[in-house]
């Protein structure tokens, strides 16, 4: 009788696990995509410094693997994605050392009134406009919102099209000059708000982060605060469609922002020990497209990315970016994507002296194949 009980109870204990495996929704997919781009790097005149041309040959840096879960009010993903070295800085390509990198990992819960979610996700500061597969983020970094690294740890309430997340405070940027020490007591804060009418989708996000930098021999403290506002607007109207992406924030790379800029940092006045200057930095991306027919599309994109620190002195810089792609789906599921872009560094002032950057021009093909 004894023995008849635990062959039930093990029968019961499997037929509950089937049920709840049959009851739960999960999704393989994956993604493999290859980067096929020839680059003239033009420093502009700096002394002994000669134009540079690359050409790239490897596994996209976005080639991605993983899955999506749903079992009634819990949705959750887990995905990887292909990366060349160990660390989370490295961005190029797989196709050397095949490492892989937790891209995304998070759990939501729904309670009817409110979402919530924890794990790693995109920041809700993160809203691209251009399709250019270059950057892996449309021109971003040439003048919109992003990261460089655009997932991290959080907690997120969702309450309606109200987003609310607490990241993980970014410090990369280091202290300045003897203050050498970071102190963090609060996490990055974020909060979007999305909105559709008709053909608009409109996209409103800020965030704010303060840390305490100090000098471990005097012990003195200061702090930086930064943070960043955007917008974003996308319209449809029959085959063609826009985008348009705006930002302003203080303190851009303090606070983790993607940007091209070397002027984005708050900075010690020259000459003081505990004078910080904070930095101010506007940017825009727009993107004009045309769905010729369902196997080609094409589109144009412009970027613009202006920033100065708050010196007594000119401490500026400046970037403006011109793009093309054609969108060509070959078949469901596969992309080929040729890209142009011309990329005008123009001249950073550094202390009251302007230097000419010089400029780049890419060309290329980005190929991707979804399956799932």
């Amino acid at each position: 009788m004894k023995k008849l009980i635990i062959i039930l109870a093990a029968i019961a204990m499997v037929g509950a696990f089937t049920a709840t495996a049959a009851m739960a929704d999960a999704e393989l997919y994956g993604s493999a995509r290859f980067r096929t781009y020839y680059t003239s790097n033009d420093p502009g005149h700096p002394a002994g410094v000669e134009t540079d041309k690359d050409l790239e040959w490897q596994m996209g840096k976005l080639s991605r693997f993983g899955v999506n879960f749903k079992n009634g009010a819990i949705t959750g993903k887990f995905e990887m994605d292909a990366r060349a070295g160990g660390t989370v800085e490295d961005t190029s390509g797989a196709s050397s050392l095949g490492n892989l990198r937790i891209r995304q990992l998070w759990g939501q819960y729904d309670f009817g009134t409110f979402k919530l979610m924890i794990g790693q996700n995109f920041p809700l500061y993160d809203a691209p406009v251009s399709n250019i597969a270059y950057f892996s983020g449309g021109l971003q970094p040439l003048g919109g919102m992003g990261y460089l690294v655009a997932r991290t740890s959080q907690i997120r309430l969702t309450i309606g099209d109200l987003r609310i997340a607490f990241l993980t405070p970014d410090d990369t940027a280091g202290g300045l000059g003897t203050y050498t020490e970071i102190n963090t007591t609060f996490p990055r804060t974020e909060i979007r708000y999305d909105l559709k009418i008709e053909n608009f989708a409109l996209n409103f996000d800020g965030g704010f982060e303060t840390y305490e930098i100090e000098d471990p021999n005097t012990r003195n403290t200061e702090n930086i605060n930064s943070w960043v506002l955007g917008f974003r607007g996308k319209a449809n109207f029959g085959p063609g469609y826009a985008g348009l992406g705006l930002t302003y924030r203080q303190n851009g790379t303090n606070y983790g922002a993607w940007t091209v800029s070397s002027k984005e940092s708050a900075v010690l006045e020259a000459g003081s020990t505990n004078n910080i200057k904070d930095a101010t930095a506007w940017g825009i991306v727009a993107a004009l497209g045309w769905k010729v027919n369902d196997m080609f599309t094409v589109e144009g994109n412009y970027a613009k990315l202006h920033s100065e620190q708050d010196t007594a002195l000119d401490n500026e810089d400046d970037n403006t970016a011109w793009a093309l792609l054609a969108q060509i789906h070959v078949a469901p599921g596969v992309l080929i994507q040729p890209e142009f872009i011309y990329n005008d560094r123009e001249d950073v002032v550094t202390n009251g002296t302007s230097t000419d950057e010089g400029n780049e021009t890419i060309f290329g093909v980005w190929w991707l194949i979804n399956f799932k």
